[in-house]
C-alpha cells in the first residue's frame, strides 16, 4: 500500500494506490442507506474500489465520517459543507484534496504516450510552441492535469481547454509550480505538482 499525505497551507492532499480489497475498504466506512444503494449498483470492481477509496481518504483527511453529494455539473462536495473538496482517479491511484474554505481542484494521471496524439486538442498554438511542441510527454501530462484541475475549480466556463485556459512555460522537475490563467476572466492561478514514474499529480487552490 502506497499512501502519501501532502500539506500545503490549509490544503491537505492524500495520494493513494488502492491495493486493498473491496471488503477491507468497505469495513472502514459507515455508509448511509443511499450511499450503500449506490455502491451496490456498481458492477465493476475497479469502480467499487474508487467509490470506497475516495470516501476512506476523505474520512482520513477531515477526521470524521462524510457524505459526498454532487451538484448539477457533477462536481462533488460534502453534504455538511465543512470542507471544499476535489477528487481524481487513474488506474489504481486516487487523489483527494480538502480545504476549509477555498475552492480546490486536483488531477492524477498515470503515464501514457497517448497524450502526444491529443495534445493539440487541449493546448493553444502558443502553448504548443512554448511547451516542447509535443516532444516532452512529461510536460504534456502536466499541462493536461493542470487544465483538468482548473476545470474542477472553474467549471463550464473553462470547458474549452485550448482557448479558455492558458498554461505558462515551466520546467519539468520531480515537483514544482505552474502558472495558469483563465482567459475569459483574466484570473491567474498557481498550481503545484508532483511527477514520478507512477503518476502525474497537479492540484490547485483558488484565491
Amino acid at each position: 500500500m502506497k499512501r502519501e499525505l501532502i500539506i500545503s497551507g490549509e490544503a491537505k492532499v492524500l495520494v493513494w494506490e488502492l491495493t486493498e480489497s473491496v471488503d477491507t475498504l468497505y469495513d472502514q466506512l459507515n455508509l448511509t442507506e443511499s450511499d450503500n444503494a449506490a455502491f451496490n449498483n456498481i458492477v465493476s470492481v475497479k469502480r467499487k474500489l474508487e467509490f470506497l477509496g475516495i470516501r476512506v481518504a476523505l474520512q482520513a483527511l477531515v477526521g470524521k465520517n462524510t457524505r459526498i453529494e454532487y451538484d448539477a455539473e457533477g462536481k462533488p462536495h460534502l453534504s455538511d459543507k465543512s470542507y471544499q473538496i476535489s477528487v481524481s482517479h487513474s488506474n489504481k491511484w486516487i487523489a483527494v484534496i480538502t480545504h476549509p474554505t477555498a475552492m480546490v481542484g486536483i488531477d492524477i494521471e498515470c503515464p501514457t504516450d497517448k497524450i502526444q496524439k491529443i495534445y493539440k486538442r487541449f493546448m493553444s498554438f502558443t502553448e504548443q510552441q512554448e511547451l516542447s511542441e509535443g516532444s516532452d510527454i512529461r510536460q504534456l501530462l502536466l499541462a493536461w492535469s493542470a487544465k483538468e484541475a482548473l476545470y474542477k475549480i472553474i467549471g463550464k466556463e473553462a470547458i474549452d481547454f485550448a482557448t479558455q485556459l492558458r498554461i505558462y512555460p515551466f520546467v519539468v522537475n520531480a515537483s514544482g509550480e505552474m502558472k495558469a490563467q483563465h482567459i475569459p476572466t483574466k484570473s491567474f492561478y498557481k498550481l503545484l505538482y508532483q511527477q514520478s514514474d507512477e503518476y502525474t499529480l497537479v492540484y490547485c487552490q483558488a484565491k
